[in-house]
């Protein structure tokens, strides 16, 4: 008489694979859905998209920050790069651009943002409300956005004028990323600025709405969560080897 045997060998097969290749990471690009910058003046304007970061000729410092929508992101995030453009050419005759630092090379650093100043866009279409001169609440927002956990640094100069400039997010940026949900924002600020009153600066010259399609970018390596498919296919294999450890 023939018996029909679940064959453990036959059913891991296509399960494993089914496994395996949920497993392969991929990459997401993100477009900055906001950006700018506050000044340590306090002023942030809302409808100004540029995202200059550093000190200027005014004598004003600014920090900057950058947001992505991760409601479309799934699985665990194992890398990410953000990906900054730094313009070559002046916005108009005579503005600074780029780099504009007298130091070989300076260190831009980003940040964790601890009090979210950002939420769903606004009757205006920005994420962020607008903050005159004097404001302690902007002169908050810019301390944030320069202090509290690093989530990465990288050094620039004047070599990275026209092409991006790339920050590896570490440990504590991934994190945060992983539990972010919508919205998700990230300071910035150089860390390496001699406080006299100088043009040091970088992304100069540079607006979110200007310079499509370079526009700033989050690059995310994630590892797709197993779907209940293959948790199915997974459990089924399972009772196929323990029907057949029974019969033998």
């Amino acid at each position: 008489m023939n018996t029909f045997t679940l064959r453990p060998a036959t059913l891991a097969a296509p399960v494993l694979a089914c496994i395996f290749s949920a497993g392969v990471q991929a990459d997401t690009t993100l477009q900055a859905v906001g950006g700018g910058w506050f000044s340590n003046a306090g002023e942030h304007i809302a409808q100004n998209d540029n995202y200059v970061v550093g000190g200027g000729l005014d004598g004003y410092t600014r920090n900057n920050y950058f947001l992505f929508d991760l409601s479309g992101v799934s699985g665990t995030i194992t890398a990410a790069t953000l990906k900054v453009y730094n313009p070559s050419a002046p916005a108009s005759p005579g503005f600074p651009f780029g780099y504009t630092s007298g130091a070989p090379s300076e260190t831009y650093t980003l940040f964790d943002i601890a009090a979210p100043f950002y939420s769903v866009p606004l009757p205006s279409g920005n994420y962020v409300a607008g903050y005159g001169q004097g404001s302690q609440m902007g002169q908050a927002i810019f301390n944030d956005l320069g202090s509290g956990t690093s989530f990465g640094s990288t050094t620039v100069s004047l070599a990275d004028n026209g092409r991006y400039v790339e920050i590896s997010f570490n440990s504590a940026g991934l994190a945060a990323l992983n539990a972010g949900t919508g919205i998700f924002g990230v300071g910035g600020s150089i860390t390496t600025l001699d406080n006299l009153l100088n043009a040091e600066s970088l992304f100069a010259s540079a607006f979110l709405s200007t310079v499509r399609p370079n526009v700033p970018l989050l690059v995310i390596t994630s590892v797709p969560e197993p779907s209940e498919t293959l948790l199915f296919l997974a459990g089924l294999g399972l009772v196929g080897w323990a029907v057949r450890r029974r019969r033998t």
